[in-house]
């Protein structure tokens, strides 16, 4: 058996500002926005000086990049994991996953509104980072349709790899809408609820509703 080290005091120290750093990060951006949010604001409510900021990250940029990889990504695939764990079939981990989503982007709009659209850049650029983070997504949802497949939930004629790409596709379009548009314009719990259904329809022997 593995046995890990324990951390060591310089190590601990790190990790304790760079959380402090994101955790002010995450407040002033969900309150302001990134755009209106300075680094001289987040150095302030976490009580680093400067330098000590671009110790941890070259830029704001860079810590908008890394907390759309901490609460995006990683979270897509926490849920999935969760979603396969609390709930017995395909259709009710579907519906689980896109109230998350709905529940995020009620409680942290201005946030989510930011690291959305970081995520939809990287998506959309070509370096082999943000292809690696389209891929965990896609493996993501493939791992949710193949648990369905072998419960024999599954819609029979598509591959759980067409699925997933499908279900990753319908989200990243609703999400590029949102945050392309002015939040009072575009309905989006409206369309996370349709999501909900079609997916259902689409992917799972569910009978539709009458």
């Amino acid at each position: 058996m593995t046995v890990t080290a324990p951390m060591g005091r310089r190590e601990r120290r790190k990790q304790e500002v760079r959380g402090r750093i994101t955790e002010a990060a995450i407040e002033l951006f969900a309150e302001k926005g990134c755009e209106q949010t300075t680094v001289e604001e987040i150095c302030a409510l976490a009580d680093v000086a400067r330098k000590t900021f671009y110790n941890y990250f070259p830029s704001k940029q860079c810590l908008v990049r890394d907390l759309s990889d901490a609460l995006l990504f990683t979270e897509t695939r926490d849920l999935i994991d969760l979603a396969l764990e609390k709930h017995p079939d395909t259709a009710s981990r579907l519906t689980f996953f896109c109230r998350q989503i709905a529940s995020n982007v009620a409680r942290f709009e201005r946030l989510e509104r930011t690291l959305i659209q970081q995520a939809l850049l990287d998506v959309s650029s070509e370096d082999s980072r943000s292809g690696s983070q389209l891929q965990g997504l896609n493996e993501a949802f493939t791992m949710l349709f193949e648990a369905g497949s072998r419960q024999g939930d599954i819609v029979p004629g598509f591959s759980v790899e067409f699925l997933a790409e499908m279900a990753v596709g319908a989200i990243n379009a609703i999400m590029l809408n949102w945050v392309h548009q002015e939040p009072s314009s575009y309905p989006v719990m409206e369309r996370v609820e349709e999501l909900t259904r079609w997916l259902r329809r689409m992917a799972t022997t569910e009978a539709p509703a009458a």
